[in-house]
């Protein structure tokens, strides 16, 4: 299930040359961006925040899945289906593996345009960046936070 206000998690694999590396859970994508703010992984190693592409070009497509190249380092193409957009910033929300990925586009497109629903592929400028939630946000329950049982007889 996507999240409303389209942050995303990932799993934070560490810190390279002033950037983070992101990993979308389930997949092998490492993603290295720059950060705009502390990020500061759970003790599950888990990060939530917004991954903020900006676009140069977007095509819909027909055929194919949903995917990011490449693999490893920064984001050049991203497919997969629009699940929002935000139309003050003239973005799309695109679902990639169960993650949404914010694409900026660029005056030429207007995001309101863009079928919810329809599946595009949006090729990535350089400056793309990771928008990490507020610290609060940011947590996820540890295992041993999980009330216990009073077993005593009694």
């Amino acid at each position: 299930m996507m999240n409303p206000d389209y942050a995303a998690r990932f799993n934070f694999k560490g810190r390279k040359d002033g950037s983070v590396i992101l990993n979308i859970p389930g997949t092998s994508y490492e993603i290295t961006v720059p950060a705009s703010g502390e990020v500061t992984p759970s003790a599950q190693g888990r990060v939530w925040g917004v991954l903020r592409l900006p676009v140069w070009k977007l095509d819909v497509v027909t055929a194919g899945g949903a995917y990011i190249e490449p693999v490893y380092g920064k984001p050049r193409r991203v497919q997969g289906m629009v699940v929002g957009s935000i139309p003050e910033r003239n973005e799309v929300v695109v679902d990639v593996c169960g993650q949404p990925i914010v694409g900026t586009l660029p005056s030429r497109w207007k995001a309101t345009e863009i079928e919810k629903g329809g599946r595009i592929g949006l090729d990535i400028e350089a400056g793309g960046r990771f928008e990490p939630s507020p610290p609060k946000a940011n947590r996820e329950p540890e295992v041993d936070a999980v009330p216990s049982l009073n077993l005593s007889a009694g």
